[in-house]
């Protein structure tokens, strides 16, 4: 490295950085303060330090808001990057005698799906913190994709070069209906019946939706779509007689408000993967939960990880 590139890196401040990172990533002075543990007038000397440095603008400031400059968005990119690297390099050194230790971000497409998952990682990993957040299927995946997340469980994944994907287990999208519905002393219903019915559907993103949606325009059925909504807004909305909802299996639970029916003669069914970026897949975090989840869908016992060194001692 030259004597001048030298020169200019060394005034790189990384808390300036770190604080940018944090008011990018929350969109908001306030909650990147809290994120850190730090006071918001610290958070906004450290950016204005770093604008003022280099002459640029990372954030519009707005009334009651702040939204990405456009060098404030490429800067995102960067430090992202930087970050996810610091954060590989804390495991790295915080790993002893094989223990896997650190913070694991977990998304998944709700609880049901991934906690029988979690459970076994803890078991075999019991130094490991993990965090969940939950949300659709496409919130999820940006989020692994963008960095926001190590690792998650969705539901089927498009051709994507950038992951890894793991099948975990393959679950059937039934119909539900209130008790006071005609259909509710029923156990199936054949898809043509839907034709015109009032459906609760899942909001755009989901892929229990998009399978739901695919078994319709094969058997050139159109229902008649009333309300979109969340997983668990759909189970209020049809107890409340809305309309007939849609969820996958994995997502039932025992409800004495409505009743679940299976298509009788179409296969909607979602498939959930354990994911993750290749390029992260060899980080000892994420391949510590790519592994149990191989594991359990090969319907293996996960190996535990031996004891410390320190332990031994």
């Amino acid at each position: 490295m030259s004597e001048r590139e030298t020169e200019r890196l060394k005034y790189l401040n990384f808390n300036q950085l770190r604080s940018f990172y944090a008011v990018a990533e929350h969109l908001s002075f306030t909650r990147a303060a809290r994120a850190l543990n730090v006071g918001q007038p610290t958070i906004t000397t450290q950016v204005r330090a770093l604008e003022e440095h280099y002459s640029v603008e990372l954030f519009h400031r707005l009334p009651g808001k702040v939204a990405l400059s456009e060098t404030g968005d490429a800067l995102l990119a960067i430090a992202r990057r930087i970050f996810e690297l610091e954060a590989q390099a804390v495991n790295l050194l915080e790993a002893r005698g094989g223990a896997v230790v650190g913070t694991l971000r977990v998304g998944s497409v709700g609880p049901f799906f991934v906690m029988k998952l979690l459970a076994a990682l803890r078991r075999a990993h019991p130094s490991l913190t993990i965090t969940l957040r939950t949300g659709n299927s496409g919130e999820i995946l940006q989020d692994v994709l963008e960095g926001r997340l190590d690792v998650a469980v969705v539901g089927d994944v498009a051709a994507e070069p950038r992951l890894v994907a793991v099948p975990l287990q393959r679950q059937q999208v039934v119909v539900i209906v209130d008790h006071a519905h005609p259909w509710s002393g029923r156990s199936q219903v054949e898809i043509a019946e839907l034709h015109g019915q009032p459906v609760v559907t899942r909001e755009p993103g989901s892929k229990t939706r998009e399978a739901f949606e695919r078994a319709l325009r094969q058997a050139k059925i159109v229902p008649r779509i009333v309300l979109e909504l969340p997983r668990e807004a759909v189970r209020e909305a049809v107890a409340e007689g809305l309309g007939i909802g849609i969820l996958s299996e994995a997502e039932l639970t025992p409800d004495p408000r409505f009743k679940a029916l299976r298509l009788a003669d179409a296969d909607a069914a979602t498939e959930a993967y354990a994911v993750c970026l290749q390029s992260r897949a060899d980080t000892r975090i994420v391949a510590a939960f790519m592994e149990i989840a191989t594991a359990l869908a090969r319907g293996e016992p996960p190996t535990p990880e031996p004891p410390s060194s320190d332990a031994r001692d």
